[in-house]
């Protein structure tokens, strides 16, 4: 575990510095040891506390304790936010605290699995036959790319042990905001779902039962799930997305902004995954680093290692 007294950034007195160090080594011992971050179970019983429309739903904390969260918009942030989130904090999240704020690890809801709030964006304004119009047009460029002939290559080579019915997405993004620099990746993205289900089709890896497709993403508005119906993929609601896993999933999730590999690991070990590029073990590490810009604006970034703690 790296020296906390070492590199946080602001003024802190040793009482608290040992408290925060203290919470961390447990949370270490306790993953350490095996304690799964995100069991499928605890996932499976928020989900349904969510269905019931509860006002508030309760999740125990990495020690098991039960811990009360509203669903609906507290005060004290109701400027700001207008909708709840579920948080997912990876193993790094919890044990290599921000430099500016490592306090918060003494907090209550500095747990595995939490609610968080937020605004959701503006509608795009855009028209579904607009989205649909730009989604073919980026299917054509992700089909005559390399990227897909490779991916092509590698899922009608790679050797199959075992059937793969459904392919499982998260975090692919929003479809509707055209003008935004994420577009090209998002509708690349969710073209890559037919590809990957046609190519599994075609080799009989399904079983001859089809490829059924699902996707989750909170950012989903209602032109997004419009399009997904009409390309023939099923939006899920979280955490009903990493309920669905199961043996004979592919995984499909590239740069998502929760730990989507963790949970699944936690969830259930699937068929298959599909992810962004992995660092190599050795230029890995767990750290912070400061980096200034020429206006003297500060970023802290952090370095995570595949290889945990």
């Amino acid at each position: 575990m790296t020296d906390l007294a070492s590199y946080i950034d602001v003024p802190l007195d040793s009482e608290t510095i040992t408290q925060i160090q203290t919470k961390i080594l447990h949370l270490t011992g306790l993953y350490k040891a095996g304690k799964r971050l995100f069991p499928r179970e605890l996932l499976a019983d928020l989900n349904t506390q969510i269905e019931q429309d509860a006002h508030a739903v309760q999740i125990n904390d990495f020690d098991d304790i039960p811990r009360k969260y509203s669903l609906k918009v507290p005060g004290w942030c109701a400027d700001f936010a207008n909708t709840y989130r579920i948080n997912y904090r990876s193993i790094h999240d919890l044990c290599y605290p921000t430099p500016v704020c490592p306090e918060i690890v003494l907090r209550s809801d500095h747990c595995p699995v939490s609610i968080g709030y937020t605004r959701t964006s503006p509608a795009s304004g855009a028209t579904i036959d607009e989205v649909h119009k730009t989604f073919l047009q980026k299917r054509r460029q992700w089909v005559d790319s390399e990227t897909c002939q490779d991916l092509v290559h590698h899922l009608s080579t790679m050797p199959i042990s075992t059937p793969i019915k459904k392919i499982v997405c998260f975090g692919l993004g929003t479809m509707g905001h055209l003008g935004f620099f994420h577009c090209t990746r998002a509708h690349m993205q969710h073209a890559a779902i037919e590809t990957i289900a046609a190519v599994l089709a075609a080799r009989g890896a399904d079983g001859g039962t089809g490829v059924a497709c699902y996707a989750q993403d909170p950012a989903y508005d209602a032109v997004d799930l419009e399009l997904l119906a009409r390309i023939g993929v099923t939006p899920l609601d979280d955490p009903k997305g990493f309920l669905e896993i199961d043996e004979h999933t592919l995984v499909f999730s590239v740069s998502p902004n929760v730990p989507v590999k963790q949970i699944v690991v936690d969830v259930q070990w699937p068929a298959a995954m599909i992810w962004n590029t992995v660092t190599p073990p050795e230029t890995d590490c767990n750290q912070w680093a400061k980096q200034v810009a020429k206006n003297g604006d500060e970023t802290w970034i952090r370095y995570v290692a595949s290889k945990l703690l």
